[in-house]
């Protein structure tokens, strides 16, 4: 006898891709964010039931996403017409030894960086950190964008996942510390009210869920893919 498939079985949302025992989507917030984002996730993450950009994705309504490995973002035509936009100033959020400090930089180093009349446009590279360092080496374009990062004395919750250093957080806590760091330097507003503090809410129940789930196995979330 053929057995049935998980999504056969029980309920299935086919948004974030789980049982709708698992599943986070009522949870969401939507906002605008005054700075606005760019997400760019790796193919292999793109359906990941454990990841996080469909955390980001459902939660900020003026967010960009492209899916790519890196080597074929330079020719991606919504890419290039981004990086083009006179509104915004691309930026980099990643690590680095030239990455300007959002907490430490003084204002004219910032306001340097991204003039009166424009929006900061913050590129986000979803993967993991082995992933994430790939896409960068492909892209040149990205390379050559400029380095922002913050600080920070939080781990990450991401409590199946290792992360390379402890200052080393998932996309979605990135993406949320710059929304706080932004309005405590006085360069930018929090959401009216504060529907970003939702994607972490959301962000803690699914690494407690797929903890549990690691620890009870019988009960898979994910749907089966062949």
């Amino acid at each position: 006898m053929r057995s049935k498939s998980v999504s056969a079985m029980r309920p299935f949302c086919w948004t974030c891709h789980r049982t709708l025992a698992a599943c986070f989507c009522s949870m969401t917030r939507t906002f605008t964010s005054d700075a606005e984002f760019a997400l760019i996730v790796h193919p292999y993450e793109v359906n990941s039931t454990v990841g996080t950009a469909w955390i980001i994705r459902r939660s900020i309504s003026n967010l960009k996403w492209f899916r790519s490995k890196g080597d074929d973002l330079d020719q991606d035509p919504a890419f290039l017409k981004l990086l083009s936009d006179p509104t915004t100033v691309p930026l980099l959020l990643y690590p680095g030894s030239t990455a300007l400090n959002l907490n430490q930089a003084k204002n004219e180093s910032w306001h340097g960086l991204v003039p009166e009349g424009k929006r900061p446009l913050f590129f986000v590279i979803d993967g993991t950190w082995t992933q994430a360092g790939a896409m960068l080496r492909k892209s040149a374009m990205l390379r050559a964008l400029p380095r922002v990062s913050f600080e920070t004395n939080v781990l990450s919750e991401y409590g199946f996942k290792i992360q390379p250093h402890p200052a080393c957080l998932s996309s979605v806590e990135g993406v949320h510390r710059v929304i706080e760091v932004l309005a405590e330097r006085g360069w930018g507003h929090l959401p009216a009210n504060r529907e970003h503090d939702q994607m972490i809410e959301i962000f803690r129940r699914m690494v407690k869920f797929q903890l549990n789930q690691e620890r009870n196995p019988r009960h898979d979330s994910r749907v089966k893919r062949d």
